[in-house]
C-alpha cells in the first residue's frame, strides 16, 4: 500500500470533495493561469470541479511590476478563486500523489491538517517558483525579494518606501543614503525591465515630490548572467532598451552574476560588489516541490506531457503550464502558452474531442517607463516584426489595462 493510500484512513476527505454528485470529479491543482483559465471555463454542469491552491486567488501577473510603486493597486490585478462559478476551492497545498486510489494529499494553509481529494480526472497546474541557484543570502530577511505574487509586490513596495524614510531621516549618514538609495535588480527578462521602468517613473515622479532632498542619490543597477538584456526580445528592441535605459542611468551590466549576498552587499562574479538598500531577484523558475517529487518522465523538470496535455504515465492526468512541457516541444513558460492550454482542455473535456492543442503566439511585449515599450510581433501573423515607443506604450496598455480583473 502507498503511504498516500495509508494516510487515506488518517486523513479526512472534505464533505464537498467526498459528497458523490453523479458528475465525473475534476480536481484542479494551482489557481494560475493555466488552472484558473480551465477552471472558468470548464462547464460546471457537466463535471465536479475543485480547486486546491495555497494561493486563493488569480493573478494578472504582466501587470504586477506596476503594484510595486502604486501604478496600479493589488486589487486590480487578482480575481478570487472562489469567484468561479460551480467550483469548490480548497485554500491547501497538495503534497502527494496516489495514482493507484486516484487521491490527492492536501495539507491545509492556516492549520497544516491534511486531507485527501479524490479524482476522477486530475489537472496538474502547479505553476513553478523563483530559482535563486543555491545562491547565499537570498532571503526576504536581508531585504532580497522576489517578484511572483502579490505578497513579493507588497514586500517590495513596503521597503522601497521604508529606504526613503530612512535616508529622509536628519540623522542618516551620506554613506548610508548611498546605499539605502541603491536599488539592486537580479536578472535581465521582462519581468526586471519593467520593476526597473517602474522604479525610474517612480523616482522621477512621486519621489522627487515627497523626497526632494534624497530622490537625486537613487541609483539602479541591473544584473544579468547573460551577454544582453530581453534575451527573447528582437535585438534592436534589445538596443532600444539598452540605450534608453543608459539615458536614465541605469547601471546594466551584462556576463556577470550575482555569487553571494552579505552584509547588505551583493556579491558579483567579477569580485566586485555593490552596497544596496533593496534587491530585487527576478532570475528564471524551477519546479515546486510536489511537481519534483513526482517520479515519472520529466523534462528538464518539467512533467513530460504528450499533444493533448496528457500525462503519458498516469491515467486521467493532465498538466499545463509552467510545470508541463511536451517531450517533442518544450514551449516557453509564459502567461500566454499556460491561458491557452487552460481554455483548450476546457474545451476539450467539454466537447469530448480529441483534437491536439495547438498554440498560437501572440507576440511579446514590455513597458520600458515614461510612456515608452516594446512589442516584438516576429513569429506572429503580424508583418510589422517589432514596435517602440509611444505607440507600443499604447498597444501594451490596450493589452493589458483592459484585462484588469477590478477596475481600480
Amino acid at each position: 500500500m502507498s503511504q498516500a493510500a495509508a494516510a487515506s484512513k488518517e486523513h479526512p476527505t472534505p464533505a464537498s470533495a467526498a459528497k458523490d454528485s453523479g458528475k465525473p470529479k475534476i480536481v484542479v491543482l494551482g489557481s494560475g493561469w493555466a488552472g484558473y483559465s480551465f477552471a472558468r471555463h470548464l462547464d460546471y454542469k457537466k463535471f465536479d470541479v475543485h480547486l486546491v491552491s495555497p494561493r486563493n486567488h488569480y493573478l494578472f501577473t504582466p501587470l504586477l511590476p506596476s503594484t510595486t510603486v502604486g501604478t496600479l493597486e493589488f486589487r486590480a490585478i487578482q480575481e478570487p478563486a472562489r469567484s468561479i462559478k460551480g467550483v469548490h476551492y480548497y485554500q491547501a497545498e497538495a503534497t502527494e500523489l496516489d495514482p493507484a486510489t486516484k487521491q490527492i494529499k492536501c495539507k491545509e494553509a492556516f492549520t497544516g491538517m491534511e486531507f485527501m481529494v479524490p479524482y476522477d480526472k486530475l489537472v496538474l497546474a502547479m505553476g513553478a517558483t523563483t530559482n535563486t541557484f543555491g545562491v547565499p543570502g537570498v532571503d526576504p530577511k536581508n531585504h532580497v525579494y522576489f517578484l511572483k505574487q502579490l505578497t513579493d509586490a507588497r514586500m517590495i513596495r513596503n521597503r522601497l518606501v521604508e529606504c526613503f524614510e530612512r535616508a529622509s531621516t536628519p540623522f542618516c549618514s551620506a554613506a548610508e543614503q548611498t546605499r539605502l538609495l541603491s536599488f539592486v535588480i537580479v536578472g535581465g527578462g521582462p519581468t526586471s525591465v519593467e520593476f526597473a521602468a517602474e522604479l525610474h517613473d517612480f523616482v522621477r515622479g512621486d519621489a522627487k515630490r515627497l523626497y526632494p532632498d534624497v530622490a537625486d542619490k537613487v541609483s539602479v543597477t541591473l544584473v544579468e548572467a547573460s551577454h544582453q538584456i530581453l534575451g527573447t526580445f528582437d535585438s534592436a528592441l534589445v538596443k532600444y532598451t539598452m540605450n534608453l535605459f543608459q539615458k536614465r542611468h541605469v547601471n546594466i551590466l551584462t556576463d556577470n552574476s550575482v555569487v553571494g549576498v552579505k552584509d547588505h552587499k551583493v556579491l558579483l562574479a567579477d569580485g566586485n560588489s555593490i552596497p544596496y538598500g533593496l534587491v530585487v531577484w527576478s532570475t528564471g523558475i524551477k519546479p515546486v516541490d510536489f511537481t519534483a517529487k513526482l517520479e515519472i518522465e520529466k523534462v528538464r523538470g518539467r512533467i513530460t506531457v504528450d499533444e493533448r496535455l496528457r500525462v503519458p504515465a498516469l491515467e486521467g492526468v493532465y498538466a499545463m503550464g509552467d510545470c508541463a512541457a511536451g517531450k517533442d516541444k518544450a514551449l516557453a513558460p509564459l502567461a500566454q502558452v499556460a491561458d491557452q492550454q487552460g481554455r483548450y482542455l476546457a474545451a476539450a473535456l467539454n466537447r469530448g474531442h480529441e483534437e491536439p492543442f495547438k498554440y498560437v503566439h501572440l507576440g511579446s511585449m514590455a513597458q520600458v517607463g515614461d510612456y515608452q515599450a516594446i512589442v516584438d510581433w516576429h513569429g506572429t501573423r503580424v508583418k510589422h516584426g517589432s514596435l517602440n515607443g509611444l505607440l507600443a506604450w499604447a498597444i501594451w496598455r490596450s493589452a493589458y489595462w483592459t484585462k484588469t480583473v477590478v477596475r481600480c
